[in-house]
């Protein structure tokens, strides 16, 4: 009877760690640009709350001014002038 030899297997370092700090690399490469995604989104959606406030703002600025006209207070007091509406241009 022979008797085979047992042939070693060789576990090759270099090339596990070459694929485990890729593999690193990649996960948090991809995470980075997920994140990156969401925060310009959120950056869009906080630009267009900011525009649409400072529509509002104005509104209310215009509509401040004149109620400290006096004649425009006395038309509004009176009926003759229409009283500005808060809830304009909210959704």
């Amino acid at each position: 009877m022979a008797v085979v030899p047992h042939k070693r297997i060789r576990f090759r370092w270099k090339k596990f760690v070459t694929i485990f700090v890729l593999s690193y690399l990649m996960f948090w490469s991809i995470k980075s640009v997920l994140h990156i995604w969401v925060l310009n989104h959120d950056e869009q959606v906080l630009r267009q709350q900011i525009a649409q406030t400072q529509a509002k703002n104005n509104v209310l600025r215009a509509d401040i001014s004149q109620i400290k006209n006096p004649s425009v207070l006395k038309g509004m007091i009176t009926g003759t002038v229409p009283i500005p509406n808060p809830e304009i241009g909210q959704q």
